[in-house]
């Protein structure tokens, strides 16, 4: 007897576990005043497919209160339960004819032969406020709601949703007074304001005419029944606002057998990883250069999705930039995100920069997208590898441009003002006065530099004579001690473009004393000048040298660049070019 009656109550604790009819109302406040609307909400839930609604929500008697309902229904699925939830949400605005306190009665329904009824609720109406803020505000106010409506109750978590604000008034100049609709903060939603909507107005029933006054990319942080908070649109000029109704909505875990680098991106993407200068050809050691990881598309899109950099003993790199370029609009959240990573290779020849693994999900497929890994290949060369690369015609080039770089002349300024002020340029004309005048200073340049190099023998020779010669390589290194390297020049140069706060001007200065104090040290010592100054002056001055190198070249690419940043640079920059 005992293990039926057992069984007939685990029978019927399965029944109304599954079967069962929620039935409630609320309201938004108790204290209301007259020509002052509050919203009265009702909520009918069913679960299950067994129970049959036989008769539609009868509402309470509102002959005390001018009143307009809207209602809206929708159906979805108990993740947990697994069964049909069938949902009706009446919204009533309710404005108070008179003062007292007054009751909302009870709302019925019949379900499967039974009925089921709320609780009343009772209002403690007041009159109407003596001195309002502002007289067309407070008649705008009157007879006026706001619903809020989602595009779909059943979504995966970090799907987005939009949500769309309306508001409904009698009087079409009511709509001019309200401000955005804003959200409290949901630690459950993400929730971002979509700029542009369509806001023009249509007549619906009830004399109430109609208008969106907010749309919401909102995108659920958490799987389950999850509730939507309401939102609040104020009126401007005034202490009072409209509340909307909170949605419902079934949030649906992510499918099971997701990628191992998975990071909750839903939506549908494309990944790409390039560099930011495009036109770079060289890649030298120890200097920095740019490259992007970008991901663009549509869904919950945000810099918490992007792959990272993998980390190598190939190259160096820092924390990246962020750029957010995503909007929020009617498909969810659109545009791109990307990562800016400074580089620095450490090693000479083929190196591969490679990044984590992408995936996202894709909800209208439902299933997972692996895009895999993305690399970047570069090869990484020395300074000298670079000047051994360069012709003869290259050389001489960047030697006239370092001479005119260095020289401030008026007649080059005046030049190119002038050249500015045309609005039509003959480029072909320009093109062959170029050519002649770098032929010019090319033949000119040659002849010279064989004119200073004989004089400097000459003189050289002269003083030779007078002192007693014992051998060949006595002669060679007393005619290397005579050309001296003039590092001063350089320095000098560079604390002038310092002092103007040109950076430009003083990293290409640096890149010149390098490039020419490495061609000098090749020439006389036969190794570059980090080859001389670990034979000169030993590792601890050579291992400076490079850290002062890293530093230049992250410095040169920082977009906050200081001053005194620059000033210690130069700084190490005299320490070290003084030993050569």
């Amino acid at each position: 007897m005992i293990k039926k009656s057992l069984y007939i109550l685990s029978i019927l604790a399965s029944y109304f576990s599954f079967a069962q009819v929620n039935l409630y109302s609320e309201v938004n406040t108790k204290e209301a005043r007259v020509n002052n609307p509050f919203v009265f909400t009702v909520v009918l839930e069913i679960f299950g497919e067994d129970l049959i609604q036989e008769t539609p929500i009868k509402l309470p008697d509102f002959s005390k209160f001018d009143y307009a309902v809207s209602s809206e229904q929708s159906t979805f699925i108990d993740p947990v339960k697994k069964i049909r939830i069938n949902q009706i949400v009446c919204q009533i605005s309710l404005d108070p004819k008179e003062a007292g306190n007054l009751r909302v009665g009870s709302a019925l329904v019949k379900v499967n032969g039974k009925i089921y009824k709320t609780e009343p609720i009772d209002i403690n109406v007041k009159e109407a406020d003596k001195k309002p803020l502002a007289s067309n505000t407070t008649s705008a106010a009157k007879n006026m709601y706001v619903n809020m409506q989602v595009s779909d109750r059943d979504v995966y978590k970090n799907e987005p949703i939009i949500g769309v604000i309306k508001a409904y008034s009698k009087n079409i100049a009511g709509f001019r007074h309200l401000e955005p609709a804003r959200f409290e903060p949901a630690k459950n939603f993400a929730i971002r304001s979509i700029a542009n909507f369509d806001e023009s107005i249509e007549e619906s029933d009830n004399d109430f005419s109609s208008q969106v006054v907010a749309m919401f990319v909102i995108v659920p942080k958490v799987a389950g029944i999850m509730e939507i908070p309401h939102a609040e649109v104020p009126f401007r000029n005034h202490k009072s606002e409209l509340i909307s109704n909170k949605v419902k909505i079934n949030v649906k875990k992510l499918p099971d057998g997701a990628p191992m680098h998975y990071k909750n991106a839903v939506g549908k993407y494309d990944f790409k990883v390039d560099f930011v200068d495009k036109g770079k050809e060289n890649f030298e050691i120890n200097k920095a250069f740019n490259i992007s990881v970008k991901v663009s598309g549509t869904g919950n899109l945000s810099p918490s999705i992007l792959p990272k950099i993998l980390p190598s003993s190939e190259y160096e790199f820092f924390e990246p930039k962020i750029i957010n370029n995503s909007i929020p609009t009617s498909e969810g959240i659109e545009g791109e995100v990307q990562a800016q990573y400074v580089i620095i290779p450490k090693k000479r020849g083929d190196i591969r920069i490679l990044t984590e693994d992408f995936s996202y999900f894709d909800p209208k497929e439902e299933k997972y997208v692996e895009v895999g890994q993305k690399f970047l290949m570069l090869n990484a060369v020395t300074p000298q590898d670079i000047a051994n690369s360069k012709s003869t015609l290259q050389k001489v080039n960047e030697y006239t441009n370092n001479v005119l770089d260095k020289v401030d002349s008026q007649v080059i300024n005046t030049q190119k003002l002038k050249i500015n002020e045309h609005k039509s340029v003959n480029w072909s004309g320009i093109l062959g006065n170029m050519i002649i005048v770098f032929l010019g200073g090319s033949i000119f340049i040659y002849f010279f530099r064989k004119y200073r190099e004989k004089k400097r023998l000459q003189v050289a020779k002269a003083k030779i004579r007078k002192q007693p010669i014992i051998n060949i390589e006595e002669t060679e290194a007393l005619l290397r001690k005579k050309t001296d390297f003039d590092t001063n020049s350089y320095l000098s140069y560079m604390g002038r473009m310092l002092e103007q706060d040109n950076q430009s001007r003083f990293f290409e200065g640096f890149e010149s004393l390098k490039s020419d104090a490495d061609q000098y040290c090749l020439n006389h010592y036969s190794s570059d000048f980090a080859g001389y100054l670990r034979s000169k002056a030993g590792s601890s001055l050579y291992e400076k040298y490079n850290t002062m190198l890293t530093m230049i070249s992250i410095e040169k690419y920082s977009p906050f660049s200081s001053k005194e940043k620059l000033q210690d640079i130069f700084r190490e920059i005299e320490g070290v070019y003084k030993q050569l």
